[in-house]
C-alpha cells in the first residue's frame, strides 16, 4: 500500500468514526441528509469513501425513505452500487420495518375503532406496492398475529383460500381484521375487492371466526367495507397544494 492510499484509508476511517460518534452523541435529527445516508452506506460498503455515492443517491431519490424502498434493480443501476449492495439496502429496509412491527406487536389491545385505524395506517399507509394485512385478535381484542401478503405490484394483491386457511390454523384467531392499500390511489373498492371480502367472510363463518371488517387505505383515507365509507380522511397532496395556492392569492 502506497503512502497516498494509506493516508486516504486512515482519513476515511477517521471520518467514519467521527460521524458515528456524532450520530451517537447528538442524534440523527442533528445530522444532514447526506450524513444520514453516509451512515447507512457505511454499513453496506466497508473501507471506502461513500460521500459521493450518498450525494448520487439523494440526487436520484431525494429522501432516505425513497432510497430504502427502491427496487434492487433500480438501486444497482446507480454508479457505485452493485446488486449485492442493493440487496443489503433492501434487507436493511425490511429490518427497520420489522423492528417497528415488533414494537407494535407487543400486547396491542384494540379497544376502539381509532386503535384499529392507527394500526393499519402504521402498517400500510406508506407502502409503495399493494399489500394485504391479516390481523388476528384474541377473545379480549389483543393482536396475536399479523401477516403481510404482497404482490410487489402497485395495482393488485391476491390471496388464496388455502393461504387464509393456513393463517387461521397458525394464528387461531377469535376475530379477524383484513386491510390492504392502494398505493398512489383512492380508497375505493373494486369489484375484485368486494369478491375478496365475501370470500373471507364466508371462510371466517366456516371456521367460527368473528370477521370484524375489511379496510382499504388510499391517498384519501381509510375505507371501511362494513360502513361503506371513508372512516378516516387524509388530505391529498393536490388538496394541500390547492389550499396553499388559494391562501396565497387571498
Amino acid at each position: 500500500m502506497g503512502k497516498k492510499e494509506f493516508d486516504e484509508k486512515h482519513m476515511h476511517d477517521g471520518h467514519r468514526a467521527r460521524l458515528f460518534r456524532t450520530a451517537f452523541e447528538a442524534g440523527l435529527d442533528n445530522l444532514s441528509d447526506i450524513q444520514i445516508v453516509e451512515i447507512l452506506l457505511m454499513y453496506i460498503i466497508p473501507r471506502k469513501d461513500v460521500n459521493p455515492l450518498a450525494h448520487r443517491l439523494l440526487h436520484r431519490y431525494e429522501t432516505l425513505s425513497n432510497i430504502l424502498s427502491a427496487s434492487i434493480n433500480d438501486l444497482a443501476s446507480v454508479e457505485g452500487l452493485n446488486e449485492a449492495s442493493a440487496i443489503k439496502i433492501s434487507v436493511l429496509n425490511e429490518l427497520f420495518f420489522q423492528n417497528s412491527m415488533s414494537f407494535l406487536g407487543k400486547k396491542i389491545k384494540l379497544k376502539t375503532l381509532s386503535d384499529i385505524y392507527d394500526l393499519i395506517e402504521a402498517c400500510l399507509r406508506y407502502k409503495n406496492v399493494e399489500n394485504m394485512l391479516l390481523i388476528a385478535l384474541s377473545p379480549t381484542s389483543v393482536v396475536t398475529h399479523k401477516r403481510f401478503l404482497s404482490s410487489n405490484s402497485v395495482s393488485g394483491v391476491s390471496f388464496s383460500v388455502e393461504e387464509l386457511a393456513n393463517f387461521f390454523s397458525s394464528a387461531r384467531p377469535a376475530s379477524l381484521i383484513i386491510a390492504h392499500c392502494h398505493p398512489f390511489g383512492k380508497a375505493k373498492p373494486s369489484i375484485t375487492d368486494f369478491e375478496g371480502v365475501k370470500m373471507v367472510s364466508d371462510l371466517c363463518r366456516n371456521f367460527g371466526i368473528n370477521f370484524i371488517d375489511s379496510f382499504i387505505i388510499g391517498d384519501d383515507g381509510i375505507y371501511s367495507h362494513a360502513d361503506d365509507k371513508l372512516v378516516r380522511k387524509y388530505y391529498a397532496v393536490d388538496d394541500l397544494s390547492d389550499n396553499l395556492i388559494g391562501n396565497a392569492e387571498k
